[in-house]
Order: structure tokens, then C-alpha cells, then sequence
């Protein structure tokens, strides 16, 4: 019986690496089905610029230089964050660009110490370059800021803006609203378990390890896109390594840093306290679509800022609020997402 249940077990261990080599695999093919697509879609619709300071890489679709729109995604997201929206806006007349901001998809963190207005400079040579005199800028919580800057260093060439959760209200602000509890529990959250933390900010031997890695987590169709933030140095592969530390933000301590003592740290990283939408757009001349998240976990309650501004502005501000989010209107809830921002770019 012995020797029975031995070779027993080592059937069942044989089938069991017989069918983990099938699974592997099935992934490897799903993997190089999803790149293939990827470098297809790359190919048609990736371009870079190199601007005042840094490389810039973008999405484009269309080729209308008169009606343009600028997306700016906030942190963490690549350009292909407005990658289901880009359509419906071409066949509205516009061209759209997605733009990777500093460290995010496949635009590398600089080596210099450049800061939000730099960037404004850097976007303002990728329009240049694409024969863009002017567009819509709009940008999701750490994009909006970005497009806050924009406007404050080129407003003659913003025809409108669309600040989806981020950039209407000073960043600091939001965190005076909230009471001891909330602001705990804020902190604490930013510090994902060490799995998590792994796949996020590790460096890995190869892009498929981490295709793979994000496959368990999400194994949707639309997985190809996560190739838009993988980045290559040293033989090695990263989603966002380093990327936490650029923003000061990689726990609770460095957070309040970024909050209390913003001198002491980066001019990057300090950027998103030191944009004052109130003094930007005190004389604002074009219009704004503010799209409001106040979904039952909002973190970030801007309602009474976003409010005040608007009474600075009322012919010119117009105030959409959310409830089916917590934050991201334009991943919770797209349809009425891109509903309200035709309407707005409808009546420009």
C-alpha cells in the first residue's frame, strides 16, 4: 500500500504541475495577446515631446487643432485614464489629449526638481509642438491642480476648465473640515498592506511578472492599458517605484510633512499646497465645470469651497454634484460622467 499511495501522490503532483504549466501558459499567450494590442493601439495614438523641462508623453485621438481637450489624470493613473471617453469627444468634433504627468504612465520622474508650473510649461511646448494655440484643460484630484496651474500661468490659452474633484479648493482646506476620527482613519489608509505596497513600488525582473501579478487582482479585458505605466530601467520593470516618495506621500508622517511643513520638502511634492485656486481665479475669464463627488465615504468634502467659488463666478461656474462617488465621478459613474461634460463642451 506504500508504494501504492506514493505513486499516488506523485500522479496528483504530476497533474498538478502539468496543469499549473498549462495556467502559466494560458497567461504568458493572454499576456502577449494584451501586449500585441497594446503596442497596436501605442502605435497609433502615443506621441512625446520633449517641453522646456522634461519629456512629456501623451495620448492623442483626433486631429482637430481648432476644438481641443486636455485631460490631466490624477495621481497614480496614466493616460489612458480617459481612454473610454476619448472617442465620444472626437466624434464631437474635438481632439482630445490624455497627457502623463511627471512620474505617471510613461512619463519618468525628472532628475531636477521641477514643480507643477513647470509642468504648465512643458504642456503649453506639447501644444506647441501639435500646432495647438489653445483647448479645454480639464484634470481628475491631482490632475485639476495641474490644470489650476495651467490657467494660472497661461490663461490666454485655456478656453474652458473641468475639474473633476481636485483644483477648485486649496489641497490643505480639505483636511481642515475633517475632525480627529476622520483624519485617523485618513492617515491609516495610506499605508496598503505590504502585499499591496510590493506591487505597486517594487522593481521587477520583467513586465510580465507584473502583468501577471495585476491579472489576479484584475483579470479584465481591458488589462492591456496597464502597459501605459509600466516603465523600463536598468533591465528591470516598475509600475510606481519611487513614485510615493516624489509625492511625499508614502505614509502618514511624510503626508503631514507635505500638509504642515512645506517648505522643508520638494518643490514637486509641496506643488499641490501651493496652487490657490481662490487667487487664480479671482479673475477667471473662461468657464468652469466643477464636477463634485459626495458619495457616503467622501474623504475630500469640497461642497462649501466649490460653492464660494462659484458665487465669485455664477454666470461662469458650473457646480455638478455627485453622489454616486466617493471621489472618481468619471470611474464610478462614466455615463453621467460624459454626459455632463458634453453638455458643458456643447454649450462653449
Amino acid at each position: 500500500m506504500l508504494h501504492i499511495s506514493n505513486f499516488v501522490v506523485g500522479i496528483l503532483l504530476f497533474i498538478s504541475s502539468v496543469h499549473a504549466q498549462v495556467m502559466d501558459t494560458a497567461l504568458y499567450q493572454k499576456y502577449k495577446s494584451a501586449q500585441n494590442t497594446f503596442n497596436r493601439f501605442e502605435k497609433e495614438h502615443r506621441g512625446t515631446v520633449q517641453g522646456a523641462n522634461h519629456r512629456i508623453s501623451y495620448l492623442r485621438w483626433g486631429a482637430n487643432t481648432d476644438k481641443v481637450f486636455v485631460w490631466l489624470p490624477g495621481s497614480f493613473l496614466s493616460a489612458y485614464d480617459f481612454y473610454p471617453f476619448a472617442e465620444s469627444l472626437v466624434k464631437a468634433g474635438y481632439c482630445v489629449l490624455s497627457v502623463d504627468h511627471y512620474g505617471h504612465g510613461l512619463t519618468t520622474i525628472p532628475e531636477r526638481d521641477l514643480d507643477f508650473w513647470d509642468f504648465a510649461d512643458d504642456l503649453a511646448a506639447v501644444m506647441d509642438e501639435l500646432q495647438i494655440k489653445n483647448a479645454v484643460v480639464g484634470g481628475f484630484s491631482r490632475g485639476g491642480y495641474l490644470a489650476t496651474a495651467f490657467y494660472d500661468k497661461f490663461p490666454d490659452r485655456v478656453d474652458a476648465l473641468v475639474l473633476e474633484d481636485g483644483g477648485s479648493v486649496p489641497f490643505k482646506s480639505l483636511f481642515k473640515q475633517m475632525d480627529a476620527a476622520q483624519i485617523k482613519t485618513f492617515f491609516e489608509s495610506l499605508e496598503p498592506p505590504v502585499e499591496v505596497q510590493k506591487l505597486l513600488f517594487d522593481v521587477y525582473r520583467s513586465e510580465y511578472e507584473i502583468y501577471k501579478n495585476i491579472d489576479q487582482i484584475d483579470g479584465s479585458a481591458q488589462q492591456w492599458q496597464i502597459f501605459g505605466s509600466i516603465k523600463h530601467k536598468d533591465n528591470n520593470s516598475f509600475l510606481y517605484h519611487g513614485l510615493n516618495a516624489y509625492m511625499n506621500m508614502q505614509d502618514s508622517t511624510h503626508y503631514a510633512q507635505l500638509l504642515n511643513k512645506p517648505s522643508e520638502i520638494s518643490r514637486y511634492a509641496s506643488s499641490i499646497v501651493r496652487v490657490n485656486p481662490i487667487a487664480t481665479y479671482r479673475s477667471l475669464r473662461v468657464p468652469i465645470l466643477l464636477i463634485d463627488a459626495i458619495g457616503e465615504n467622501d474623504s475630500f468634502d469640497a461642497q462649501e469651497g466649490n460653492r464660494q467659488l462659484q458665487s465669485l463666478h455664477p454666470d461662469l461656474i458650473q457646480h455638478q454634484l455627485f453622489d454616486c462617488a466617493d471621489h472618481n465621478v468619471h470611474f464610478s459613474c462614466p455615463e453621467d460622467f460624459l454626459k455632463v461634460l458634453k453638455d458643458f463642451l456643447i454649450r462653449l
